[in-house]
């Protein structure tokens, strides 16, 4: 299987997550990866007002945790 590194800033800083998959993720693949390793690893913070099932993963993952992804790139 093929690895890939997604790229993400947190906080000003850039930071990476390496996966492996035989193809290269979609940015909504991404998404999902990184939104559940963020789980794992930051505390979140409060949510805004907006109904939690009108906003999709990469929403919830800027609001919550503060990222963006950056790129997709094959290690």
């Amino acid at each position: 299987m093929t690895r890939w590194v997604i790229t993400y800033n947190k906080d000003n800083n850039t930071s990476t997550l390496e996966i492996e998959s035989p193809n290269k993720p979609s940015m909504e693949q991404a998404v999902r990866h990184t939104l559940k390793m963020a789980r794992q690893r930051y505390e979140e913070q409060e949510p805004s007002e907006v109904d939690e099932d009108l906003r999709g993963p990469a929403v919830l993952l800027a609001e919550r945790f503060g990222i963006t992804i950056t790129g997709i790139t094959q290690a």
